[in-house]
């Protein structure tokens, strides 16, 4: 079974290219897109059309057992097209089949988390009925019916899932709708989506499943591309030649020349990676809600950016919440740096909106926080979240915010974003445990910073990143060392310790904000775990205060 990738190792956009250096190490690079419109030319519409129709065919002889280089060799025959053509349709089926491949798998594992967690929850909530009922007094009645329901419609929710999961597990074939569901399901409903007749349906249906194709890039060849070569033309004009395939030949000759214009940065790029013979990969696609213009998209590699970043200047934390996005910096000792007798704190909302609206709205969040660590010359530092994991466990909680954060878009974009920014500007991104950051940040941060939740959390954060260890503070030793275990002494922020204040947290309903009065906390926890165990209390008070009392200030 292959290794999983770290969460870093997916998103980064660093590699390294096959050539040495003098020390015989192979030298990065950094990937980079680079994006133009395409004037109108028939070709584009004809040779999309028919390479997508090879490409579904690619995706079906693969599901059937044959592999790439075996594919790649039938299609130059049996369609009439060059090799490098056939390479890249092959190539490109090959990546489709493995993302459906990983789909499935993720689909089932976040089912068997979700169906897990989803009994458990029937499980107590059925438990909490059942006490009701052994004292039926009106207070216990009331809503009863209405929870009852919610718990056969969630075991419904729950059958349904296990019968997907379970078709999954014994499906053998991938399936996938090359075109949209969306489109695909109009079919049977003509006139409700606005088509007069299935002929019309159908126009739509083959435009939509045509607009695109693909070309594996190559370096030392014109134009770093074999069938799809880039040139530069002077000022901010390049053309792009596509060498037409065999059948094709007698309506466009043997190249198709369309010519476009690429500025600024993106300009500067291009040509360095045409100039030092990178591979230019070539993707060609018709957007319909642009007026079916059509756009270019080419991937090359830029020379690595040197990272200018380093822990003896710190490090900035981040905490990501169900509606704010934390930011705060520390010093190389972990302690606040203050500016103008201030610290320095960001928080920023969860954007909402459209996909585009939320998607630039991140944009400008990661630049502000990659601006930020360029200033001071550190690291960033985020939580290494599972996101299937959380889901599983919060989706059945309840909230509506929990359950909007882990819909993943935003988060899975702001990691993607902010690794590839600051990747750009030579700031290095850390991901780190996020095992009770957020409580660890309440009890020993909050009070003694002043700072909310978030950025308390936050600030351990930025803290683990740079190595430091969080002890549980003397006072709650002390306090509450006939409830501690021996070895939680020693618990450097990972340990059962800390789990412990947790739940004691969660079990006694202490809000957030009666912690910035620790003493009465720990009174409150105090009376209430003795209450809740007074025989075991008194036996180990004096066996455990010994060796709470010999520990130094965390």
């Amino acid at each position: 079974m292959a290794k999983k990738k770290s969460l870093y190792a997916e998103l980064t956009h660093r590699s390294y290219s096959r050539q040495k250096d003098d020390n015989g190490n192979r030298i990065p690079q950094l990937r980079r897109g680079i994006e133009a419109q395409l004037p109108e030319h028939p070709f584009l519409e004809d040779w999309g059309f028919y390479y997508q129709s090879f490409f579904r065919t690619a995706v079906n002889e693969l599901q059937k057992g044959k592999t790439e280089d075996q594919i790649e060799k039938e299609f130059q025959e049996r369609f009439g097209i060059e090799w490098a053509w056939s390479d890249s349709l092959s190539t490109d089926a090959k990546a489709r089949t493995d993302q459906l491949v990983t789909a499935r798998d993720n689909r089932i594992s976040e089912l068997t988390k979700d169906i897990e967690s989803g009994w458990k929850t029937v499980a107590e909530g059925i438990e909490d009925l059942e006490n009701r009922l052994k004292n039926p007094i009106r207070k216990n009645l009331q809503g009863f019916e209405k929870k009852l329901l919610g718990l056969k419609s969630k075991a419904l929710r729950l059958t349904r899932k296990q019968a997907e999961k379970d078709r999954l597990l014994k499906q053998k074939r991938l399936h996938v709708c090359f075109g949209s569901a969306k489109l695909f399901n109009a079919q049977h409903h003509l006139e409700v989506n606005n088509y007069q007749s299935h002929s019309e349906w159908k126009i739509d249906w083959e435009k939509y499943r045509s607009g695109n194709f693909y070309s594996v890039g190559k370096g030392k060849v014109a134009g770093n591309n074999p069938v799809a070569g880039i040139f530069y033309e002077g000022d901010d004009n390049f053309t792009v030649r596509f060498t037409v395939p065999g059948f094709l030949r007698e309506d466009y000759g043997q190249y198709v020349y369309l010519t476009f214009e690429i500025t600024g940065q993106r300009k500067h790029d291009l040509l360095y990676a045409l100039s030092a013979n990178k591979p230019v990969t070539v993707q060609c696609f018709r957007r319909e809600h642009k007026s079916d213009k059509w756009y270019i998209h080419l991937t090359t590699y830029v020379q690595d950016v040197p990272t200018i970043s380093s822990l003896k200047n710190g490090g900035l934390g981040i905490d990501l919440n169900a509606e704010t996005i934390d930011i705060i910096y520390r010093k190389r000792d972990g302690n606040p740096f203050r500016e103008n007798d201030k610290q320095v704190i960001l928080s920023f909302p969860i954007p909402t909106g459209t996909t585009g609206q939320k998607e630039a709205a991140l944009r400008d969040i990661v630049c502000e926080i990659v601006r930020l660590a360029e200033i001071y010359q550190c690291p960033i530092a985020c939580e290494n979240l599972d996101f299937s994991v959380k889901k599983a466990q919060l989706r059945h909680s309840g909230s509506k915010q929990y359950n909007r954060m882990l819909s993943g878009f935003i988060y899975d974009k702001f990691r993607s974003f902010l690794v590839v920014r600051a990747e750009k500007y030579g700031i290095e991104v850390k991901f780190v445990n996020p095992y009770m950051t957020s409580v660890i940040g309440m009890v020993k941060y909050m009070a003694k910073y002043g700072l909310n939740s978030a950025s308390a959390a936050a600030m351990v954060i930025a803290r683990r990143a740079m190595g430091f260890k969080e002890y549980i503070p003397h006072s709650w030793l002390k306090t509450l060392s006939q409830f501690f275990a021996p070895e939680d002494v020693k618990d450097g922020g990972f340990g059962g310790g800390w789990r412990r204040i947790s739940d004691w947290l969660r079990k006694y309903a202490i809000r957030r904000s009666r912690l910035f009065q620790p003493d009465t906390v720990l009174r409150f926890l105090l009376d209430s775990l003795i209450a809740a165990s007074p025989k075991k209390a008194k036996r180990q008070r004096g066996k455990f205060t010994a060796t709470a009392t010999s520990v130094a200030t965390a």
